[in-house]
C-alpha cells in the first residue's frame, strides 16, 4: 500500500499548542514552552515508518530497500554516465547512482565512495546548484552538507561544510515529497523554510559553492500569517511563492515575495488572501510567464478529490498571480505531485503523478503541453502513459530529457528513469535501481 497518510489532528494540535505557548511566554515570561513534549509534526508516519522524529521528513523524495547505494557496480555500463542521482541514506551516508542513456544502465556509481553524513530520518531536501554542487539538509542535526560533483560522479566535500543552522527544527515529518528546500533557476540562491517558527532561510551560492546567509535571513512570515511549506520560483527566478502548510495535503493560500539579487525577500502586497490561490504545490515554467499548481486534494487524505491543474499568469512587474483563461484544467486523475520540464527546447510540458482513491497503487503518469502564449494545457498524445513503472513523484535532470522517478512499497523502494520525447511522450529503457534506505534525492547531469 502507498503509505503516505499523516496524522492530521495531532499535527494541527501541535501547531496550535506551539502558538499558545509562545503567546504565554511573551505575555507572562513563563517557562511553559519548555514543558511542551514532542516535536512539531510528531508523531508522524515518515518514509513508511512510525518513529517519532523532530520533523525529519521525506516521502516520495526517496525510498528504501536493498540496493548497493554508493558502492561498487557498473552503473555507467559500457557508455559514459549521462546523469547521476544522489540519495540520503539514513545510516549516515550520501549514496550515488549513475544513469547511462547510451549503455541503457542505471545502478550504483562504479568505485563510488559514499561520503559520511549524520545518521538521520531521511533529510528534508536535496538539491543540485549550478550543475555541479550538491546540497542536502539534515534537520535532525540542523546542518547543511555540501559537495562538488565530479565528472565521474564522485563527491568532494566543500570547504567548511557541513554548516550548522541554529533553530532549524520546525519542518514537519511527512511521508510524501515536500519542497521545503529549493534553489533559484540559476542555482545562485538556496531557500529553506519551516512552518514552526514561521520563517524562510535564504543563502547566496557563490561560484565556488560556498553559502553566505542573505542579509536579514531568516525572514519571518508571521506578518503574512503564513506557516510555510512548499516553495517554488518563477522560471526567471524573480519571485518566490510559498504555500501554507497543510496537514491534509491540500492547498489553502499562497504568499508571494519578490527576490532581490542578494536574496532579500519583499512580500507582494494585496494579492494573496486565504482561499484566493488554493494551491499546495507550485512549479514555474521556463519562460517565467506562468506558474502551475495543484490543490493536491486526494480522497484518502483530504476526503475529496480535485482533478485539476491550475495555471496562473505572472505579472512581470509585481509578481502578482492571476488565473489564465479556462483555468483550472481538468486532469484524468487527481494530481498528487507535478513536475515541469525545465527547458524550452521542445516546448513546455507538465507531468502529473497520482495515487488511486484506495491508496493501493499509483495511477499512470499524465502529460500536458503548456501553450506558451496563453498558458492553456493540452493533453499529450498517449497520456496517461500506461506500462511504465508506477510512481507518485518524479523530478527532471537539468536537460529535461530524463524524468527520474521514485517507486516502491515500504520498506523496499527504488529509483527509475523515464525518457522524455520531443513531443512530451514517455518511455522506459532501463530498470529501476534499489535504494539503501528512504531519503530525499537529487539529480545532476554529468558535469
Amino acid at each position: 500500500m502507498f503509505d503516505i497518510r499523516e496524522k492530521v489532528s495531532w499535527r494541527q494540535y501541535m501547531k496550535n499548542l506551539y502558538k499558545v505557548l509562545v503567546m504565554l511566554l511573551v505575555m507572562a515570561a513563563t517557562l511553559l514552552l519548555a514543558n511542551c513534549a514532542g516535536a512539531p509534526g510528531c508523531p508522524q508516519v515518515a518514509f513508511g515508518g512510525t518513529a517519532c522524529t523532530t520533523g525529519g521528513g521525506g516521502g516520495f523524495g526517496g525510498g528504501g530497500g536493498s540496493g548497493g547505494g554508493g558502492g561498487g557496480g557498473g552503473g555507467g555500463g559500457s557508455s559514459s554516465p549521462t546523469a547521476f542521482a544522489y540519495a540520503v541514506d539514513q545510516n549516515g551516508t550520501m549514496d550515488g547512482y549513475a544513469f547511462s542513456a547510451g549503455g541503457k544502465t542505471f545502478g550504483p556509481i562504479s568505485g563510488f565512495s559514499a561520503p559520511a553524513i549524520a545518521k538521520n530520518t531521511g533529510g528534508v531536501g536535496s538539491v543540485v546548484a549550478q550543475g555541479k554542487y550538491l546540497y542536502t539538509v539534515i534537520e535532525d542535526t540542523q546542518q547543511i552538507y555540501g559537495w562538488t560533483i565530479g565528472s565521474d560522479g564522485s563527491l568532494t566535500a566543500l570547504a567548511n561544510f557541513p554548516i550548522s543552522i541554529s533553530g532549524l527544527t520546525g519542518i514537519a515529518a511527512t511521508t510524501y515529497n515536500q519542497q521545503v528546500v529549493i534553489t533559484n533557476p540559476s542555482g545562485t540562491m538556496l531557500f529553506i523554510d519551516q512552518f514552526i517558527p514561521e520563517q524562510i532561510f535564504v543563502y547566496q551560492i557563490a561560484s565556488t559553492g560556498q553559502l553566505t546567509a542573505a542579509t536579514g535571513s531568516p525572514f519571518s512570515t508571521l506578518n503574512q500569517t503564513l506557516e510555510p511549506q512548499n516553495m517554488a520560483m518563477d522560471g526567471l527566478g524573480r519571485f518566490l511563492y510559498v504555500a501554507e502548510d497543510s496537514g491534509a495535503h491540500s492547498g489553502a493560500f499562497v504568499v508571494g515575495y519578490s527576490v532581490s539579487g542578494t536574496g532579500q525577500l519583499t512580500p507582494i502586497p494585496n494579492y494573496f488572501t486565504w482561499g484566493n490561490i488554493p494551491i499546495w504545490q507550485m512549479q514555474g515554467e521556463p519562460s517565467g510567464n506562468y506558474m502551475l499548481g495543484i490543490s493536491a486534494k486526494v480522497q484518502f487524505i483530504y476526503g475529496s478529490d480535485d482533478p485539476h491543474i491550475y495555471v496562473y499568469n505572472v505579472d512581470q512587474t509585481t509578481g502578482a498571480l492571476s488565473p489564465v483563461a479556462n483555468s483550472p484544467f481538468a486532469t484524468t486523475y487527481d494530481p498528487f505531485n507535478i513536475a515541469v520540464q525545465p527547458t524550452l527546447s521542445n516546448g513546455e510540458y507538465v507531468y502529473s503523478f497520482s495515487i488511486n482513491d484506495t491508496d493501493t497503487a499509483a495511477n499512470p503518469i499524465e502529460a500536458y503541453q503548456i501553450n506558451t502564449t496563453t498558458g492553456a494545457l493540452t493533453a499529450v498524445k498517449g497520456s496517461p502513459f500506461g506500462g511504465l513503472t508506477p510512481t507518485a513523484w518524479g523530478q527532471f535532470d537539468q536537460s529535461g530529457q530524463y524524468l527520474f522517478i521514485y517507486t516502491g512499497v515500504s520498506p523496499d523502494f527504488s529509483l527509475g528513469v523515464l525518457n522524455v520525447s520531443s513531443t512530451g511522450g514517455l518511455t522506459e529503457t532501463v530498470g529501476t535501481t534499489a535504494l539503501q534506505t528512504s531519503g530525499y534525492f537529487a539529480v545532476a547531469d554529468t558535469p
